[in-house]
């Protein structure tokens, strides 16, 4: 693919070919600190009244789904799965368990909130010699 077009002059003076300062552009972040990719993917959520056609198309696919859902004639070896709705009851039984098992796991693995200490004095566990002598070698910490 060749590119006719007499190269030009860009901002910082350089001489370079209109095709290449297009597509340059596009690896440009705009003032409003928005890469132009990112613009072009997701644009269309900022548009007024988004939330409001995704909410009610979520609950017209819901609703289709479910009254599919006793049109479909299935032969599942469970008794329980072939029950009107069971998918759907299931699902959202299992979304919910996974969510409310965030919040013993978080208590599990959650550091306290004075681990790394109060940000003031060094560490109690850190030698005082060492603490006040400040980086090594341009290294903070004096560890090996």
């Amino acid at each position: 693919m060749t590119d006719d077009t007499p190269p030009v002059r860009d901002a910082s003076g350089r001489f370079v070919k209109q095709a290449t300062e297009t597509v340059n552009a596009l690896s440009r972040t705009t003032g409003e600190g928005v890469h132009p990719m990112g613009k072009i993917l997701f644009g269309w959520t900022e548009a007024k009244g988004i939330g409001t056609v995704l909410l009610y198309g979520t609950g017209i696919l819901s609703v289709l789904l479910i009254l599919a859902d006793l049109v479909v004639d299935r032969h599942e070896k469970i008794n329980a799965a072939s029950l009107f709705g069971f998918y759907g009851f299931f699902g959202f039984a299992a979304l919910g368990f996974a969510v409310l098992m965030g919040w013993p796991l978080g208590r599990l693995l959650r550091r306290g909130e004075d681990y790394y200490g109060d940000g003031t004095a060094p560490p109690a566990d850190i030698d005082p010699e060492i603490a006040e002598s400040g980086p090594v070698n341009g290294k903070s910490g004096g560890g090996s």
